[in-house]
């Protein structure tokens, strides 16, 4: 989040410091309602990966879904995904990831 300031006031942007774009307020809202819900932390380390499309959602031959940055770095297995506007809520078994909505979904060896 950016901030300026014009004319005293400090004006707040949905861009980080590096040009990411920051999930929707709506998203944000659903994921907090959500990790309430069910006790879950927000995590938001695959958001910039998401970004650059540098991570996917793997299907094993078993149909189980894993939101996937590389062989050795990927989440639990994923039990419910929601799409609210540009993006994906994920909720695993153990967290919740917010993601854009463009990643890819591919076949993954188990």
């Amino acid at each position: 989040m950016n901030t300026t300031t014009q004319g005293g006031v400090q004006q707040i942007t949905n861009n980080t410091p590096n040009g990411y774009r920051l999930p929707e307020n709506n998203t944000l809202q659903h994921a907090a309602k959500l990790s309430i819900v069910e006790d879950k932390p927000i995590m938001f380390d695959y958001w910039t990966s998401s970004l650059e499309k540098t991570v996917l959602i793997g299907v094993k031959d078993n149909n189980e879904k894993l939101l996937v940055k590389s062989e050795e770095e990927y989440t639990s297995p994923i039990a419910k995904i929601y799409k609210v506007g540009t993006e994906f809520i994920i909720v695993t078994e153990n967290s919740i990831y917010i993601v854009d909505v463009s990643i890819p979904t591919k076949r993954i060896s188990s």
